[in-house]
């Protein structure tokens, strides 16, 4: 393919990405941090910074999530298993319709989706952090393993800097991991480590 696509990862699959066609695919969503983000532009030989919001990691259930939420309960193109549909039923009633479950509903639609594309020898990461990961790993495990995939791993990737607070008195662990669950379509995948 030897393309790059801007845009959301729902529509470009959705749009562009064919059947069983991907080797390997690797996600870095939003966190459901409850943050927005801005990138700062420096204007060079100014002293002023611009800034533009880079992307919004705040969930709050609205009309989006109620289309991905539909679209999961009726099985839309089909990309969904009895039990990804299950598990979407279960958490809502667990849940509730709130920022917690409008982000697993987005994510829910996006993986079905990733597994579509997969290849049979397709692996897929996704990198995700401890507040949504178990969550994330039964949304991946009703996807993939229900329909003859695997999972392989649980990497956990330690950072060198703390993102948690700087207040001198600490009142829980520092925040410096982030999760990325390692599934692949089946048991005949393609792997290399170097």
């Amino acid at each position: 393919m030897n393309k790059l696509f801007y845009g959301d990862n729902l529509d470009i699959l959705r749009r562009f990405v064919r059947d069983e066609t991907v080797d390997l695919c690797y996600i870095d969503p939003p966190f459901n941090s409850k943050r927005n983000y801005n990138q700062i532009y420096n204007n060079i030989g100014q002293e002023d910074r611009a800034q533009a919001q880079a992307f919004v990691d705040t969930w709050t259930w609205d009309d989006h999530a109620n289309i991905c939420f539909d679209e999961i309960l009726t099985n839309k193109n089909g990309v969904q298993t009895q039990q990804s549909i299950a598990l979407i039923n279960g958490l809502e009633k667990v849940l509730g319709k709130g920022a917690l479950f409008a982000y697993l509903v987005s994510m829910t639609v996006r993986i079905a989706e990733i597994h579509r594309a997969l290849k049979p020898t397709g692996s897929f990461y996704l990198h995700c952090d401890p507040t949504a990961s178990h969550y994330l790993k039964l949304v991946c495990d009703a996807l993939f393993v229900q329909r003859g995939g695997e999972f392989q791993n649980e990497i956990i990737w330690r950072r060198t800097t703390n993102t948690g607070s700087s207040k001198s008195i600490a009142k829980s662990f520092p925040s410096n991991s982030d999760v990325i669950l390692f599934y692949t379509k089946s048991n005949e995948y393609l792997f290399e480590h170097k």
